[in-house]
C-alpha cells in the first residue's frame, strides 16, 4: 500500500454478532423492535410526504457510517428550527403528541398509544453553542430506515456535534474514532475545521486520540489538517498567560454539565454554558419556535442553564 494513499479500513468478520444483529445485516438495515419500527415508519412517512427537510442522526447514523450496532430507545431527527414548526404540525396531524422539552434545542413527538415511545426532534446543541444549520441536510446521504427512505446526517457534522459530549456517563470519543477510521478518507476536513471554529482544541485532542487508538491508520486524517491544528496549538502555547477575565472562566461545562458543576457552584468560575444557553433562548428563531401554537405540551423543567448542585447528583 502506498504511503500517500489512505489506509481504507476493512470491516472485520461478523461471526460474533447476536441474533438481532445478524438479522439487521440480512435485512440490510438496523434491527428495531416491531412496535418502535412501526412508529418510526409512521413518523418518517409523514415527514417525507410533507417534504420536511430532516436527517437521521444518533445511533442509526453511526451505524450507517460505521456498521456499529448499538441498542437505542428512540430516534433522533435533526432539522433547522424553521423546519421544526413544519415537522410538528405534520406529526400533530398524524396523531403524535408534540412536546417542547427545552426551547433552545429539543422537542419530542410522542406516541399517544405508548408514551414511552417517542422521536427526538433536535434543532440545536444542549450547551447553547449552535443551532442545526442547512449543512446537516445539504451534505446528508440517502439511506433506508424501518423500510422508509431517509437522509442520514453527514459524518463531519456528527463528529463536530460529538466533540461536546464528554459526560461521565456518556462520552462519545469512541464514536469519533470509529467515524474517522471508517470514513475519514472521504470526509470534507476543510468544512469540519471551519465548523469547529474557536473550539479547534477539542478537534485536535480527538485527532491525537485517534492516532493513539489506531496507529496504523494515521492517513485517515490528512496531514495538512493535523499540521494546521498543531501549529495553532504551538502559537497558543507561546502566548502570554491568560488575563484576569480568562482566569475566572471555565469552558468545562460546555462539554460536561455534571463533571464541571463544582467549578461553578463551589469554586466561583464563570459558567460559559449558562451564558450561551440564555443567549440562544433570545435567538429570533428560538423565540418564534417557543411562541408557536404547535405544542400540545411543554416540559416543566428547571432552568436548562442551571447546573446540578453537586457532581454526583445525577448519577
Amino acid at each position: 500500500m502506498s504511503r500517500t494513499e489512505p489506509a481504507v479500513f476493512d470491516f472485520p468478520t461478523m461471526r460474533n454478532l447476536s441474533k438481532e444483529e445478524r438479522k439487521s445485516v440480512t435485512h440490510s438495515e438496523f434491527w428495531i423492535p416491531e412496535e418502535e419500527r412501526e412508529l418510526y415508519k409512521r413518523c418518517l412517512n409523514a415527514l417525507n410526504a410533507a417534504g420536511v427537510p430532516c436527517v437521521v442522526a444518533g445511533a442509526y447514523a453511526i451505524y450507517e457510517h460505521t456498521g456499529i450496532i448499538r441498542q437505542t430507545k428512540d430516534l433522533d431527527l435533526f432539522c433547522t428550527p424553521e423546519a421544526v414548526l413544519q415537522a410538528m404540525r405534520v406529526l400533530r396531524q398524524d396523531g403524535f403528541i408534540t412536546r417542547l422539552e427545552q426551547s433552545h434545542w429539543l422537542a419530542k413527538a410522542v406516541s399517544r398509544d405508548n408514551p414511552e415511545h417517542f422521536i427526538d426532534i433536535i434543532y440545536g446543541m444542549g450547551n447553547g453553542l449552535a443551532l442545526i444549520d442547512d449543512d446537516w441536510y445539504r451534505h446528508s446521504t440517502p439511506a433506508i430506515l424501518a423500510a422508509t427512505q431517509v437522509r442520514v446526517a453527514p459524518p463531519e457534522e456528527l463528529l463536530w456535534h460529538r466533540l461536546f459530549i464528554n459526560e461521565r456517563h456518556r462520552h462519545d470519543m469512541a464514536d469519533i474514532a470509529h467515524l474517522i477510521l471508517c470514513v475519514g478518507h472521504q470526509m470534507d476536513w476543510k468544512r469540519l475545521v471551519a465548523k469547529t471554529g474557536d473550539d479547534w482544541p477539542l478537534l485536535l485532542s480527538q485527532l491525537l486520540m485517534f492516532r493513539y487508538v489506531y496507529p496504523g491508520y494515521r492517513d485517515q486524517v490528512p496531514q495538512p489538517v493535523l499540521r494546521e491544528l498543531l501549529e495553532r496549538a504551538d502559537e497558543s502555547a507561546r502566548q502570554h498567560s491568560a488575563d484576569g477575565q480568562e482566569h475566572e472562566l471555565t469552558r468545562g461545562t460546555l462539554i460536561s454539565r455534571f463533571s464541571f458543576a463544582i467549578d461553578v457552584n463551589e469554586w466561583g468560575f464563570h459558567d460559559l454554558r449558562a451564558e450561551k444557553i440564555r443567549a440562544m433562548q433570545r435567538h429570533p428563531a428560538v423565540v418564534a419556535l417557543e411562541q408557536s401554537d404547535v405544542w400540545d405540551e411543554r416540559a416543566d423543567h428547571e432552568d436548562p442553564a442551571a447546573l446540578p448542585k453537586t457532581v454526583d447528583e445525577e448519577e
